[in-house]
Formats: C-alpha cells, sequence, structure tokens
C-alpha cells in the first residue's frame, strides 16, 4: 500500500465516527485467535496525578475468514491515529470502530478480509487513569507510620473479567496466550509481572524513568496477567523445595516487616506439598507475593505474582486463630490453583466451580498434611457441610454450572456456594474412587491438558479411565452421568430407608429434601452412592459404593452380602462423603441412639456422621418426617459426646430455633439449653483463667464455642467469668486479652453492662488501627443491650469510606441480630437506612443480613413492612426474595411443628 493511500484511511478513520456494535452476543467471535501479546506499560505515579498508557500488539490467527476484529476494552482511552492492522505483506486499513458498552466489545471494521490461517499484528496505544475500583489497573497507597509520609502503588486485579480495564484484549478465559511485557516507571520505584526482569534501559525521553523487559509469560488467560510498580520492601528471599526450586519474594509495607505473614513462611511448603501430591512441576522460576494495603478480594492467584490483602493479613502469633487458619487456608488455596485454574482452565465461567471447587478441597488437604494435629481440613469441612445442606434446602437454588452472559454474570458466579459446594463435589469423587484412582485421575488430568482449557466433562473422563483401570467402577458404569446430576441442578436427595427385619431386606427411594412453605413441584432425581455400615462392623473408611440408587428410578430393594442382624443398626453414608440426607425406619433411628448413649466409643460411629445424624434428625422433624421426641431423646447421648463437630452443628441448629421462640417458649428453651451445655461448661477450664490454663491450639475453637454459648445461656457463673477475665487484663486503653477469646469475653461484658462499659469497648474500637481487632470489637458491639448506644456505632461505620468499617458495620449488625436485645430497633434501622446499604453492600453480603433479621419476624404486619421499605430497591431483590422466603419457612415451623417441640422441650426441663 503507497503512502498516500495509507492517509486516505487514516483520514478515513476519524470521518467514521464509532457507532454502537450489531454484534450482540456475550461471547466474542470464534474467527480469531490470540497467539501473543507484546504488552508495554507506562506508569506514572506522581502524588497528585496517577495514570498509565501503554501499547499493546497482538499476533492474531485468522481461523475463519473476516472482515473485522472485535476484542475487550473497557474504561481506555484508544489512540484511533495509532491502531493498526497489518501481515508480514502489507497494512490493512480501518473503515470504522463499533462499541458495545454492555459486553465491553471494541469492533474494528477492516477495508480486506482477513484470510483464513493467517498470521496478523493488531498494534493499540491507550491511556487510563489508575482507577480508585480495585479491578483492572488501580491505584493504591499506604502512609508511613513514621514520616506519615503517602506512597502511591499501582496493581492489577484482572479476574474475573477486568483485563480490558488494563489494556485491549481478548478478555476470555479460553483464548490463552503467551505474553511479553515490558513496564516504564520511575526509577525509584520496583516493577513486577509474573515473570523475570531481563534487563532495564533509561527511558527515551522521560528523565529517571526506565523500561523493563520481562520473560516471557507461558500461555495464560488474560485474567492471570499481573503487573505492580511500588516501592514496598522485600521482607524476606526464600528457595522452595520445588523442582525448579522456585524463588519467594515476600513485598509489603515497612511496618509489616517485622510481622510474621503466613503466607511467607507457608507458600514455599505447599507449593512443594502439591508439585509432590499432583506430579506435575510448576512450571515457573519465581513467584512474587505482594501484600497490597487494598484489594477487592482477600488474595489472587495470577501466574508468578500473587496478591493478598492487607486489611485481612493475621500480624501476630497472638492473633484470632480462626482468622489465621482462615488466612491460612487462603494461601494453600491459591497456590492450588497454580495447577487448578493456572496450569488447566476452564474454558468459560459456567464451569467455575472447577478451578474454585478443586482448589477449596486441594486446600483443606493441604492444611491438613502440614499440621495434621490440628485437623483443621476437616473443620472446614464441616463447616461446608453444615452450610450446604442449610442452604440448599431451599427454594430458588442455581447449579453450580450455570449459563453466565456477561461482565455481572461473571462476577455474580464467584459466590461461596460454587466455592463451598464445588469442594464437596470434589471431595465426594476422592471419597467414592479411593485414593490412588482419584489421584491417578488427577494427574491425568493435569498432565492432558496442561496449559489448556477444558469443561466438566473433561474432569469426568480423566477419573473415568483412572477408576476403570484401578477397577474402582465397571467399564459400563457412566461416570460423567452420574456426577452430572450433582452439578448440573442444585438441592439434594433425601434417601428413605425401610428396613425388613425378618428377611433383610432394605427398600430405598429418593426424592429432594425441602425445608420450605410448599414443596415446588418437581422430579428431581440424582445418582446417589451407596456404601453401608453395620454395627457390628463399623468401618467408616469403606467408602467405595456397594450399589447406586439411579436416576430417574424412585425407589430400589437391596439386600447385603452379609445380612446384619435385627439388632444392630445400619448407617449409610460413611463420613458424609456424599451430599444427602438418609431417614431411617423407626427401629433403626432408636438403635442407632441406644448405641450412641450407651456405647462407650458411640457404636464406632464416625464424629462426622455423628454430627450428621444430628443435623438430618433436626432437618426431619422440621418438616414433619420425626417427632421431637426422637430428636431430644438422641439429644441425650451429647452428656458424654467429647468432640466438637457434633456439639458446633447441634447447638447452631437450636440456636436458629432459639429465635423463633417468644413468653414461656423462650424461657423453657433458655432452660434447656443451661441443662444441655452445663456438664460440657465443667469440662473445661474456668473462662477467668484461659490465659493460665492455655488450652492446646487444637482445643481453642472447642473451648472458645463453650465458652460463647456457655456464657450466652448464662450457664454456671460463664458470664461473671467473663466480665473478670475483661477487668483483670484491662491496662488504659489495651486490653491483653487472648484474641480467640475476645468476642465472647467482651460480649459477656456489654451485655451485663451499662453506658459506662459500652463506652469503653466503643473507644477501644475507635482507637484501635490493627483492622483484626477492629472487627472483633465491631462483632462485640452487637451484643449490647442499649439500642441508643448502638446507633452511635451504626452511624459511625455506615457513613464511613473505608472499607473494614462497612465491614465491622455488617459484623456487628449481623451480631445484634443474633441475639435477643435490640433486634427490632436495629431491623428499623436497616429499613430506614436500605438505601445507603444498598449502594456499599454486594448481594452476598446482604443476604444474610436480611434472613437473620427475617427470623425475628412473626405477624404478617412486619412481612410486609419489610417487603414495602425494600421492593423498590433493585439491589435488594435477591437477599429481599430469600428473607421472605425464610420467614414464610419460619412461619410454617411455627405452625406445623411448635406445639411439638414444645411439648418434646417440657419433658426435659
Amino acid at each position: 500500500m503507497s503512502q498516500n493511500n495509507l492517509v486516505f484511511w487514516i483520514c478515513l478513520i476519524f470521518i467514521v465516527p464509532h457507532i454502537k456494535a450489531a454484534y450482540d452476543h456475550y461471547r466474542l467471535p470464534n474467527a480469531l485467535e490470540p497467539q501473543h501479546y507484546n504488552l508495554r506499560i507506562l506508569t506514572h505515579l506522581n502524588s497528585t496525578d496517577q495514570w498509565f498508557e501503554g501499547s499493546v500488539k497482538i499476533y492474531l490467527l485468522a481461523r475463519e475468514s473476516t472482515k473485522n476484529i472485535t476484542l475487550h476494552v473497557a474504561h481506555l482511552k484508544i489512540d484511533g491515529d495509532r491502531t493498526s492492522v497489518r501481515s508480514d505483506q502489507e497494512i490493512n486499513c480501518i473503515t470504522n470502530v463499533e462499541t458495545n458498552d454492555i459486553y465491553n466489545f471494541y469492533t474494528l471494521h477492516l477495508c480486506r478480509e482477513l484470510e483464513k490461517d493467517q498470521i496478523y499484528q493488531l498494534e493499540m496505544h491507550f491511556e487510563s487513569r489508575l482507577n480508585n475500583s480495585l479491578s483492572g489497573y488501580y491505584a493504591s497507597n499506604y502512609t508511613d507510620t513514621d514520616t506519615k509520609e503517602v506512597h502511591h502503588l499501582a496493581v492489577t486485579q484482572f479476574s474475573p473479567a477486568f483485563a480490558r480495564q488494563g489494556f485491549p484484549c481478548f478478555d476470555e478465559p479460553a483464548w490463552k496466550s503467551t505474553f511479553n511485557i515490558t513496564l516504564g516507571y520511575h526509577k525509584n520505584f520496583t516493577g513486577l509481572t509474573g515473570m523475570p526482569v531481563i534487563e532495564c534501559q533509561t527511558h527515551e525521553n522521560l528523565e529517571n524513568y526506565i523500561w523493563c523487559d520481562h520473560e516471557t509469560l507461558l500461555r495464560t488467560s488474560t485474567y492471570l496477567v499481573a503487573y505492580s510498580v511500588h516501592d514496598l520492601k522485600n521482607a524476606v528471599t526464600e528457595e522452595s523445595k520445588t523442582f525448579n526450586r522456585v524463588v519467594f519474594r515476600n513485598w509489603m509495607q515497612p511496618k509489616l516487616l517485622n510481622q510474621d505473614v503466613i503466607s511467607t513462611e507457608m507458600a514455599p511448603k505447599v507449593l512443594a506439598y502439591f508439585e509432590n501430591l499432583f506430579q506435575v512441576n510448576f512450571p515457573l522460576k519465581k513467584v512474587d507475593q505482594i501484600t497490597v494495603p487494598t484489594h477487592q478480594f482477600v488474595a489472587m492467584e495470577n501466574w508468578g505474582m500473587v496478591t493478598f490483602s492487607e486489611e485481612r493479613l493475621p500480624l501476630n502469633q497472638d492473633n484470632y486463630l480462626k482468622q489465621k487458619d482462615g488466612f491460612a487456608e487462603t494461601v494453600a488455596h491459591e497456590f492450588a490453583h497454580q495447577w487448578f485454574g493456572n496450569l488447566v482452565t476452564m474454558k468459560w465461567w459456567n464451569d467455575l466451580w472447577l478451578k474454585e471447587g478443586t482448589s477449596t478441597y486441594f486446600s483443606y488437604l493441604a492444611l491438613d498434611a502440614l499440621d495434621p494435629e490440628r485437623s483443621r481440613g476437616e473443620l472446614f469441612i464441616d463447616d461446608n457441610l453444615a452450610n450446604f445442606f442449610e442452604i440448599d434446602s431451599g427454594r430458588n437454588l442455581t447449579a453450580i454450572t450455570k449459563e453466565v452472559k456477561g461482565p455481572d454474570q461473571i462476577s455474580g458466579q464467584f459466590s461461596p456456594y460454587v466455592y463451598k459446594k464445588g469442594s464437596l463435589i470434589v471431595r465426594m469423587l476422592h471419597k467414592l474412587l479411593g485414593d490412588e484412582a482419584f489421584f491417578q485421575g488427577i494427574r491425568s488430568f493435569l498432565k492432558r491438558f496442561s496449559l489448556g482449557n477444558v469443561v466438566q466433562d473433561d474432569l469426568w473422563n480423566s477419573l473415568e479411565e483412572a477408576a476403570i483401570q484401578t477397577n474402582v467402577i465397571s467399564p459400563d458404569f457412566n461416570l460423567s452421568r452420574a456426577m452430572d446430576s450433582w452439578v448440573l441442578q442444585g438441592g439434594y436427595p433425601l434417601v428413605t430407608l425401610n428396613r425388613d427385619y425378618k428377611t433383610g431386606k432394605m427398600t430405598l427411594s429418593q426424592s429432594r429434601f425441602y425445608g420450605g412453605k410448599d414443596l415446588p413441584i418437581e422430579s428431581l432425581c440424582w445418582w446417589v452412592p451407596l456404601s453401608f455400615v453395620r454395627q457390628n462392623q463399623p468401618d467408616f473408611k469403606k467408602i467405595t459404593p456397594q450399589f447406586w440408587l439411579e436416576c430417574p428410578s424412585s425407589s430400589q430393594v437391596l439386600e447385603l452380602p452379609n445380612l446384619p442382624t435385627p439388632n444392630e443398626w445400619i448407617i449409610l453414608n460413611p463420613q458424609v462423603s456424599t451430599i444427602f440426607r438418609v431417614n431411617y425406619d423407626k427401629q433403626n433411628w432408636n438403635l442407632i441412639t441406644e448405641s450412641l448413649k450407651n456405647d462407650a466409643n458411640f457404636g464406632g460411629i464416625h464424629k462426622i456422621n455423628r454430627a450428621q445424624l444430628l443435623d438430618d434428625i433436626m432437618a426431619f422433624a422440621a418438616v414433619r418426617l420425626q417427632k421431637y421426641d426422637a430428636v431430644f431423646d438422641l439429644f441425650d447421648y451429647l452428656k458424654k459426646e467429647n468432640e466438637f463437630l457434633p456439639w458446633q452443628r447441634v447447638v447452631n441448629k437450636l440456636n436458629r430455633l432459639g429465635a423463633l421462640l417468644r413468653g414461656q417458649e423462650a424461657k423453657d428453651f433458655k432452660i434447656y439449653m443451661q441443662k444441655l451445655l452445663n456438664a460440657l461448661y465443667k469440662r473445661f477450664p474456668k473462662f477467668a483463667g484461659i490465659i493460665t490454663s492455655s488450652p492446646a491450639i487444637k482445643d481453642m475453637a472447642f473451648a472458645n464455642f463453650v465458652y460463647s454459648q456457655s456464657c450466652r445461656y448464662h450457664v454456671g457463673d460463664c458470664t461473671n467469668q467473663a466480665k473478670i477475665l475483661v477487668s483483670s487484663h484491662r491496662n488504659g486503653s489495651q486490653i491483653e486479652l487472648p484474641s480467640d477469646f475476645q468476642k465472647t469475653a467482651y460480649c459477656s461484658y456489654l451485655e451485663v453492662g451499662g453506658e459506662m462499659e459500652f463506652q469503653e469497648i466503643f473507644a477501644l474500637f475507635q482507637n484501635t488501627t490493627d483492622a483484626t481487632q477492629r472487627r472483633i470489637l465491631a462483632s462485640t458491639l452487637g451484643c449490647s443491650r442499649n439500642f441508643q448506644n448502638f446507633e452511635q456505632f451504626l452511624n459511625l461505620t455506615l457513613q464511613s469510606e473505608e472499607k473494614v468499617n462497612s465491614e465491622c458495620y455488617r459484623l456487628a449488625v449481623q451480631t445484634a441480630l443474633n441475639r435477643e436485645y435490640i433486634v427490632s430497633q436495629t431491623g428499623n434501622y436497616i429499613l430506614s437506612h436500605a438505601k445507603i446499604m444498598g449502594e456499599k453492600f454486594k448481594e452476598m453480603e446482604l443476604t444474610p443480613l436480611l434472613s437473620s433479621f427475617a427470623t425475628s419476624l412473626q405477624s404478617p404486619e412486619e412481612l410486609e413492612n419489610l417487603n414495602v421499605h425494600l421492593k423498590d430497591l433493585k439491589e435488594f431483590k435477591k437477599p429481599l426474595q430469600k428473607a421472605l422466603d425464610r420467614v414464610q419457612t419460619n412461619q410454617k415451623w411455627q405452625k406445623d411443628c411448635l406445639a411439638d417441640f414444645k411439648a418434646a422441650l417440657r419433658k426435659r426441663i
């Protein structure tokens, strides 16, 4: 093409305005495949002006002939004068540009068709401000504690669909490419990408600026590309015991350098553990861990540059153990992602659970492998089971695999539900197939699809092949069909087991378990693996299915090879390896109850099964499949239960029922809870002496649970002990109290105190700069009996622009709504401030608040008031519907079950 023609076409580009794109599908066209990106980013971090400019050259393979190029651009100013499309032979010209703001499409219409199987180069230049939204390429800052100087930095958060805010790109996970990144910045800063620096050169125009080229990043999705420009300090450099001897650097602001940061020591160990477990080498040479002052999430697993939120960092040895364990799980989770998500990536966001569920489950395995005595993974799994069985008994459920359209739905897919149910699905596969077949299938999956993209059928097929090779399943069994029944629909099955005690035969049937007001008309079914344990051979490790309850079969008659005697129980689903409830016939329930009450080791029943039996029978009584007499009979065994999991499960469920009671029923319930908890409380040291008694770390969670529940129901001297503990460890404005027990101690202190006690704890909240401490104090302020005092805190935190204060507001409100004293006033405050709450909080944050508030509502008038206040606020649409469903379920329970519950309760007080 001649120079005159080129000038003509450039002029034509500016004559033709941008118009709205005709292409309106939420996925990019398939005509072009990005092969490689050359990305140059120049970052300006002046104290008053933070912005970036850059260019990208994308090498494109034409998979089909096409006359346009569609890619993603969001919030970038594109320099159309410098946009070009060329091949090795010629320059193409651009006739016009179309944009689609809904899907962030930017479409270039070309003069000539791009020919199939040819390589083309698209070059674009762009600029944008470093935003404050914590997405794309965003600005952050910290204040030096000594000099009070504000330091600015810039860091990326491209997941799930924010790379388009950093540079023009094909911003879908299936479009993997290699990347060469060059960063430009002032030499007083450090520039990082996922790969090491090759060399740096002086900037051609800007004084004291440099350009640094980085090694080529292997094939990856755009959401995993990462870079940062900052002046953080490297706390320590560690080398891991991996194949590549991966080097870890740990960047943070100066005040954190002498703190005990979990990720610093833990990450190299976790990476080595996963490399050994998966038997696939981690392919990079280095990992930079960056603790940034502000972050949209707790952490992000970017290739070679993992980011963590400073606000979520547990910083010292005495820090809240629950938070430390949660952060340790986060570290393990992010490094499990290096294989599940980074190395092997889902093709589209509908299969998000393939990376999030797997990484969640494998993080639990890592925690238990690195610290076997703590059994932290088991605690997380039990918590996931309890939440799942509660949440998935509701009406409006979605599958963890579902169609996802557009940017908003992509972000909405990242829910705790997908993570936790996904982890239970992976655990189910592990338990059903056993170690050998499961890990053989997992390793095959990772090697086969390394640096590629997958759908869930690829995982099923890899595991099925391994299971057949190891004789775990027969060659004619279709694992994909079975597992699809668990991921393509919400809910879970109720399996009903009835024994014929004369013949030994069993009849099993399934239906969806539903705890709502009106059972939906539906015919859902699942492929349910059946593993039985009998009382005389209580082996709860034998989990491989003996039979399958098939779908769509409604019932099945089975006979076990070794018939159990009529006097021994049968328990289905050892270790609750699969997520379904089991209701037995009356005699089998009686046999289980007697065994738990009378056998020294609870009949050999596994503690997870003991927890689930308690959970199940309460759920069945709430829908009138069991009587509450049977429930409380089973609870009698708890007087000798010495494991945390069963206690936690049953007391949490009883607390939710207690919130529905009023008047004499509420008084009777408190008496029962005092009797239930009294013996357990006496097993533990006096609360006020918790420092000198120093419970073992593995017992801390159980001890904290016992003290919190005992003080809540005023068991023994617990409340007085809490007051002594707070008073004896107060020193000026600082309270020297173990972090794990602060919430319980402060809560009791406020509950029995008055104005002086509230103002004292409120002042501590206002004066502390430690984010963890602030959260603990906030959650306890909701224990106050005086709403006028509590309202001071609510006004302060709701109006605050600090992210941590917004979270503190939610924590305090959640506490107040789950206590008995200021529920109605707190609920009214929510309604009167609904608009600002809708603007500040996400749907997943609003839902638990409204659900807790809804529990307190008794009359139709109260329900209507809730609906009237919130129905026109779009942010509350889904949370409101869930809250209304909860109210209807609670009202149904009060109508259908309260009399039975009340009668059974009074027999036991």
